[in-house]
């Protein structure tokens, strides 16, 4: 994430409506991917922030929409008629504009393609009988499928989702974690299955044709250890080679913007584009430090992985796939 500035000079954030130091009233651009003044008079504010408060970003004036870029990738919300429900789905809808954010700043593809054969990326927040016995779902899996990506909202819950990690045995779980995730699954459709990297992929993360609900049954029945040194960046990776993928390719966008924002802030120097060995000999020195500042607030490590060579192999794979691709 890079650094923002008010147009009176101070720093603000991405989530920022409003600059503390001069009081004016700011919201994102999708645009040109910076925090303009909300009086200017190209743009209006999101409709979820008029009525909710709960999106900074901006749409054009001359756009004949009512929601910003981000919001209208929403499908299915939960019933916000409950303060608790418009929490939630705020946390998960602050998560999946930074996701957007590296999406946009990749150019990668977000709508569908002329062809038609691909869907425009889409999304579900959905409750189930866990969280509210009054919905009718006994329980919403997240996921991905043709485009959608859903989850539950019970992942918006700080205590929920400690408990779900420590039940799975989880390394790292967030909301922003299971959307980078997720979105692996749709760019793999997009960029690779059908592509000319289709060999290349067999080769680092094995045959994407596997049974996958067999694998994945396997997988819960007798969940294997983690691997890094076979090349698996946490042990769900090792459940199929979809999932393999997916997992890196939430990694490689966890690197990306953390790696922005060290570099933004000045504590690291610009991103070595040299090589992916290079930036990735500087996040290794910049999560051991991440690492050490959180065992010093008493937290958990931020980024508790080992990126082993093979790690390393794959997450080069999927910076050839993005950086290295024709412009959308």
């Amino acid at each position: 994430m890079k650094r923002f500035l008010c147009p009176c000079g101070s720093q603000v954030y991405f989530d920022n409506t409003t600059c503390l130091r001069c009081g004016r009233k700011l919201g994102f651009e999708p645009g040109t991917r910076d925090m303009v003044e909300l009086g200017d008079s190209r743009f209006r504010a999101c409709a979820n922030y008029l009525e909710h408060g709960t999106c900074n970003w901006l749409v054009a004036a001359n756009e004949d929409q009512a929601l910003c870029r981000s919001c209208r990738l929403t499908r299915t919300t939960p019933n916000l008629s409950t303060s608790e429900n418009v929490r939630r789905w705020a946390v998960l809808e602050s998560a999946k504009r930074r996701l957007l954010y590296s999406i946009l700043d990749f150019d990668l593809p977000l709508d569908d393609d002329t062809e038609g054969s691909h869907p425009p990326l889409a999304f579900e927040f959905l409750e189930d009988k866990g969280s509210n016995p009054l919905v009718a779902e006994e329980y919403v899996r997240t996921g991905y499928a043709t485009g959608v990506i859903t989850i539950n909202v019970s992942e918006a819950n700080p205590a929920q989702r400690e408990q779900a990690r420590s039940l799975m045995n989880e390394d790292y779980r967030t909301p922003l974690g299971h959307l980078r995730h997720e979105s692996g699954h749709y760019y793999f459709d997009r960029l690779v299955r059908h592509s000319h990297h289709q060999a290349d992929f067999k080769a680092l993360f094995g045959d994407p044709d596997l049974d996958y609900e067999a694998a994945l049954e396997r997988y819960y029945a007798n969940p294997p250890p983690p691997a890094p040194d076979l090349g698996f960046i946490s042990q769900y990776a090792r459940s199929h080679p979809l999932e393999d993928w997916a997992e890196c390719w939430a990694h490689f966008l966890h690197i990306h913007d953390t790696m922005e924002s060290a570099c933004d802030s000045g504590i690291l120097e610009q991103k070595s584009l040299e090589s992916t060995a290079a930036w990735a000999e500087q996040w290794q020195r910049l999560s051991v430090i991440l690492n050490e500042l959180n065992r010093c607030m008493g937290h958990r490590d931020a980024y508790p992985f080992v990126l082993s060579p093979l790690i390393l192999s794959k997450l080069d794979f999927i910076d050839q796939v993005v950086c290295r691709r024709s412009p959308s």
